[in-house]
This record gives structure tokens, C-alpha cells and sequence, in this order.
């Protein structure tokens, strides 16, 4: 189940061109888990400070099936999500191609390649343009609080995900 979908109301201007691209944002994380609630934070601050109709912010605990179809019409997904593989803090941009691997429709266990593939399967689209942006963690443990690490990292973490939302390169990889 989808925790928290936001749609944005106002225009949002990346230098001074108004974006227009219709765009997904799927942030997965437990809040309660330190670290691992960077997306959620992340996408929260995307929220207030990205303004534009056709972006839409979507927050939940882990990818689920029926997320599926909030990727279909978007031309660009942005999947944000704390990794225990990465140094603490490091921020990972890779793209995203849709998986042909046979999901089980009833798993709760995807990754974002899975839901590309389930949008083209079952919906006939997925986005022409998809990346998963991974920051790595170094504290999963309860608590609200982030690493100094992964705290050090947000500005960065803002910054990458506002660029690729403007459809203005960044550097993958």
C-alpha cells in the first residue's frame, strides 16, 4: 500500500526553463529504521520545494505491484532508496531498464526494475527514462535520526534528484 502521494500545485523552474516532463518519484524507506528513511525524507523535502503539476511524489515502505501503475503516462522515474552496499553518504545515480524477469504478481519483494517491467507488461508503458538513485547508509538501526554521513549528504541528494527532475544531465553512475 502507497504510504504518502503528493502532486505538486504550482511551476516549478530549473534555471529558468519550466519543466514540463511528466515525472514519478517512488521513494522507499522506514523511517523508523535511521538511515533507511532518507528517501522518504528526501521525497517530503522534494515536495515543499519542487512545485510543478507533473511531478508526482509517491513515499512507501517497500515497491509494491500495484505501484506498477503510477508509472504508466510518466516519461521519467525516479526511484530513491538508502543502500547498506554503498559508504555512508554516497550518493549512486544508475539507470533503470525494465526487468523481464517473471514476477510473482502477489510479491511484496521488487525492486525497480521489477515495477518497470510489470507498468509494460500489464499496462502497455513504462518511462522512457528511469534511474535509481541510491544513497548509501551506515545506520539502520530504530530511530529518527541520520548518520552524520548520510545528514552531510542531503543538499547533494536534493540537488541530483531536482536536476534529473528538470530533465538537465547528471552524471550516472
Amino acid at each position: 500500500m502507497t504510504d504518502v502521494l503528493f502532486s505538486a500545485r504550482d511551476v516549478c523552474q530549473c534555471d529558468g526553463q519550466i519543466t514540463s516532463m511528466n515525472s514519478v518519484v517512488l521513494a522507499c524507506g522506514n523511517v523508523l529504521r535511521s538511515d533507511d528513511g532518507i528517501a522518504v525524507y528526501v521525497a517530503h523535502r522534494l515536495f515543499r520545494e519542487v512545485h510543478d503539476t507533473d511531478i508526482r511524489i509517491i513515499c512507501c515502505h517497500q515497491w509494491l505491484p500495484e505501484q506498477a501503475e503510477e508509472l504508466v503516462g510518466a516519461e521519467l522515474a525516479v526511484f530513491i532508496d538508502a543502500s547498506a552496499n554503498l559508504e555512508a553518504g554516497k550518493i549512486e545515480v544508475l539507470p533503470i531498464l525494465p526487468s523481464s524477469n517473471d514476477v510473482d504478481g502477489m510479491s511484496h519483494c521488487l525492486d525497480p526494475g521489477a515495477l518497470l517491467g510489470m507498468a509494460r507488461s500489464l499496462y502497455g508503458h513504462a518511462p522512457e527514462r528511469a534511474v535509481l538513485v541510491s544513497i548509501g547508509g551506515s545506520s539502520f538501526i530504530h530511530g529518527y535520526e541520520f548518520s552524520d554521513r548520510v545528514n552531510a549528504a542531503i543538499p547533494e541528494i536534493l540537488r541530483q534528484v531536482k536536476t534529473l527532475l528538470c530533465d538537465e544531465p547528471v552524471v550516472v553512475g
